[in-house]
């Protein structure tokens, strides 16, 4: 008592051309801004302000491996004085 599910499986729609869901003119009017060059252009304040900071960063990692600090008398690095451990 199984009862096959029905589909709907008329010979009249396998003869029939299938219509485009989007005109044809319409997918052209899409389609054309994906040819050509993409340029990806920024300012030139952002490249400097991008080299200026990227400069500061390097210059604070920069002393904190290789400057020292005294305390009570006793050089420390840097970066052991930072995550607390001393020589």
């Amino acid at each position: 008592m199984t009862d096959a599910p029905k589909t709907n499986d008329s010979s009249k729609d396998k003869n029939e051309p299938q219509t485009p869901l989007f005109r044809e003119e319409a997918v052209r009017h899409r389609t054309r801004a994906l040819f050509g060059d993409v340029v990806l252009a920024a300012p030139l304040s952002t490249w400097l302000i991008t080299g200026l900071l990227m400069m500061i960063i390097l210059g604070v990692v920069t002393f904190g491996a290789l400057g020292t600090v005294q305390i009570e008398g006793e050089n420390t690095a840097i970066w052991r004085w930072v995550l607390g451990r001393s020589g």
